[in-house]
């Protein structure tokens, strides 16, 4: 017997197969759907750049504090020196002549006046040549009375001319031996004394700075005895290095900091630049010179300097060192983003520290934009945090 399918049943398998096939193709196209949309999120979500965001109460503890970023139209250059005396306000004192030292006058740190005595000491040269002064003083006493008589005698014609001239000759010769013990003694700085003894004196008004004579000691004319110095006025050598010499020249302003006075400055300006290049350290000397009135400044005293090595021209921007942090290799500042709290690294170039504490922004930042100027550490770390965070995830 043959079978027979009616016609109904014959196109209703067409048509489920039909309905089949849509539903399929349905339900691909929605799962491409699904993974376009995740894909485009993930792109976005890479492209979109590293910040940190910040509630209000981390923001306050932090300390962060957003500014528009400041220009200045002068530049400095950082450099290094260390403080002297003035040269020409400094002497190493010792004796001309050998002798012993009998007394000190004065001790360490002691003010003194210009001529005042800084020690006694007694030398056999100088008892001779005193022995010798007091004879040609004696000498002339006598010439210059035999002299007077050989004058008188002649005025009434019981001298002979001759005679008179004798005299004369007399008186000059023993003038002439007073008057070389007196600059013998003159040029050995024993002028005044008595016997062997004489003073070691003090060439200007300043301090004793340092003082290496010893009672009893015997001194030769190669030892110093005592150092003066006048503070009033000091020394800073600075050192320049070579690629920087191009900009430093005569009569610039120089701003001076010490470790001993944080909060003052001092300023000069350069009176000198050397024209010999250390060849080991690669560094050429320039000196300022400060009045010291107050004595703040000791010589030894390592100094920190700026030279404004330019004013005027185009302005540039500065941010506080602290603003700049390092990331990855690169300099950034952090500038708010685009929700309240937000803040984004900005890569930068920097330039020159300048004086108050402050570097040069070459490029990345413009004038007026607003940067954080304090806490960016704080930020820094933030964004370290959240960056170890998805690689542990």
């Amino acid at each position: 017997m043959m079978s027979y399918t009616s016609p109904r049943r014959r196109l209703g398998v067409p048509l489920i197969a039909s309905a089949l096939m849509l539903a399929l193709l349905v339900s691909c196209g929605g799962s491409n759907s699904s993974a376009t949309d995740s894909t485009t999120a993930e792109a976005e979500e890479a492209s979109a750049p590293e910040s940190v965001q910040l509630d209000s109460t981390q923001v306050r503890l932090g300390g962060i504090a957003v500014e528009p970023a400041p220009s200045i139209t002068a530049s400095s250059l950082p450099v290094t020196g260390a403080i002297g005396y003035d040269a020409n306000r400094v002497s190493h004192v010792g004796s001309r002549t050998g002798g012993r030292v009998v007394t000190l006058r004065v001790d360490l740190g002691a003010r003194v006046s210009r001529g005042q005595a800084l020690a006694i000491l007694e030398s056999p040269e100088v008892g001779q040549i005193r022995s010798e002064e007091t004879e040609a003083q004696e000498l002339v006493k006598i010439a210059g009375e035999n002299f007077a008589r050989e004058q008188r005698l002649a005025a009434q014609g019981i001298s002979s001319r001759k005679e008179l001239l004798d005299a004369e000759a007399e008186l000059r010769r023993q003038q002439a031996r007073l008057r070389s013990a007196e600059s013998r003694l003159t040029v050995l700085g024993a002028g005044h004394g008595s016997d062997g003894q004489f003073a070691v004196t003090a060439p200007f008004d300043g301090v004793v700075v340092s003082r290496d004579a010893s009672l009893g000691e015997m001194a030769t004319p190669q030892d110093t005895l005592f150092t003066i110095a006048d503070l009033g006025r000091v020394w800073i050598e600075l050192d320049i290095f070579e690629r920087d010499l191009a900009r430093v020249r005569e009569s610039q302003r120089v701003i001076v900091r010490t470790t001993a006075y944080p909060d003052r400055t001092f300023e000069g300006r350069i009176v000198y630049v050397g024209p010999i290049l250390d060849v080991t350290r690669r560094t050429v000397r320039a000196r300022i010179e400060l009045p010291n009135r107050d004595g703040a400044l000791k010589p030894g005293m390592f100094a920190d300097a700026n030279i404004l090595v330019g004013t005027g021209g185009t302005p540039v921007v500065v941010v506080p060192v602290d603003a700049v942090q390092d990331m990855d290799g690169r300099k950034v500042v952090f500038v708010p983003g685009a929700r309240a709290g937000q803040f984004v690294p900005q890569p930068v170039e920097v330039g020159d520290t300048v004086d108050g504490g402050r570097v040069i922004i070459r490029s990345g930042l413009a004038a007026g934009a607003p940067v954080v100027v304090r806490g960016a550490f704080v930020l820094r770390s933030e964004l370290a945090k959240g960056e170890i965070g998805e690689h542990g995830h």
